[in-house]
């Protein structure tokens, strides 16, 4: 008796309902439809505004720009960029296939490993290069990072945008104004002085394979909103990229409590402002990096020719008397 009722009740169903009544039940398939126009770059920036505000405020970022900072202190910052940087860039390179990936994988313009281990090498010295960039030294907010990028690949590898954003587009446009800060407060270049133009400890800064930044810039802004989203992947990424400043905020506020707490090793680098080397500095290898730099040769160079100059005039003088 169901059964026939059952029956009855599509057959008057079938009679007032089109055979192409659009009946959307499947959320899953919806979700796979990708998006004409993402404007994922416009979604990223809007959406991290809030997070973004809050890193500059942080206390070491608000030091750094005021620069307030110490070498052992921009050491460690260079330390926990390195870690950070070798492991998104292994991931990119191992994801380099998926769709999302290839549309933003720049490696020969962006890839700052190499720059970083150059200029760790200036601030430490190449016999401790080694030391301070063994895995066991990595902290835990860098172990955090880490684990939150590799997680996120596990999602989907498409939130690889977000850190590749966030990350190298900071270093294109804030980081230079950072180059700047370092410049004056912690390598002591005067900007009237030919030294300033000098790239030594600050190779991160300087992308040597980008001609025109602001051209990159927009070309790679134009280039995330061709990343191959649905609604909700787009949803993810930008999430992501939110976590990605939160979890920036977390290596400052380390690298601040290690300083508080005098737990930070020791920079080995030039000291430009007297042109010598830090007290502690030996061998050869400190005087190798000294000859690199102009300033000091220069100095040396000046003050040999004046001295030679006084001790001639001297010699004129007691001669002639």
């Amino acid at each position: 008796m169901t059964v026939f009722l059952d029956n009855i009740l599509v057959g008057v169903l079938d009679r007032f309902l089109p055979e192409t009544y659009p009946i959307k039940n499947d959320k899953c398939q919806e979700s796979k439809e990708i998006l004409d126009d993402p404007q994922l770059a416009l979604a990223m920036r809007q959406g991290t505004k809030v997070v973004h505000r809050a890193a500059e405020n942080s206390v070491f970022t608000r030091r750094f720009l005021k620069g307030d900072i110490t070498k052992d202190e921009y050491g460690q910052y260079l330390r926990s960029l390195y870690f950070v940087y070798k492991a998104m860039e292994g991931l990119l390179e191992k994801h380099k296939g998926d769709p999302a990936i290839a549309t933003i994988y720049f490696p020969d313009e962006l890839n700052r490993e190499q720059a970083l281990l150059d200029d760790l090498s200036y601030f430490y010295g190449q016999e401790k290069l080694a030391q301070v960039t063994h895995l066991d030294t990595m902290t835990p907010a860098v172990i955090r990072y880490i684990q939150a990028m590799e997680k996120a690949c596990t999602i989907d590898p498409t939130l690889l945008v977000s850190h590749s954003y966030t990350r190298y587009l900071g270093d294109l446009s804030g980081g230079q104004i950072l180059a700047k800060r370092l410049k004056k407060h912690i390598l002591h270049l005067d900007k009237e002085d030919s030294s300033w133009d000098s790239r030594i400890g600050l190779d991160f800064y300087h992308f040597n394979n980008i001609s025109h930044q602001n051209e990159f810039k927009s070309m790679y802004r134009q280039q995330l909103d061709q990343v191959p989203v649905t609604a909700r992947t787009k949803d993810l990424v930008v999430a992501e990229a939110v976590q990605c400043l939160e979890l920036n905020i977390a290596l400052f506020d380390e690298i601040q409590a290690m300083s508080d707490s005098n737990q930070l090793e020791r920079t080995d680098c030039i000291n430009t402002t007297n042109d010598s080397v830090d007290s502690n500095s030996t061998d050869d290898s400190r005087w190798a990096r000294l000859l690199k730099s102009k300033k000091p040769l220069y100095a040396w160079t000046t003050g040999l020719a004046t001295i030679t100059a006084l001790t001639y005039v001297i010699y004129l003088r007691r001669k002639r008397n």
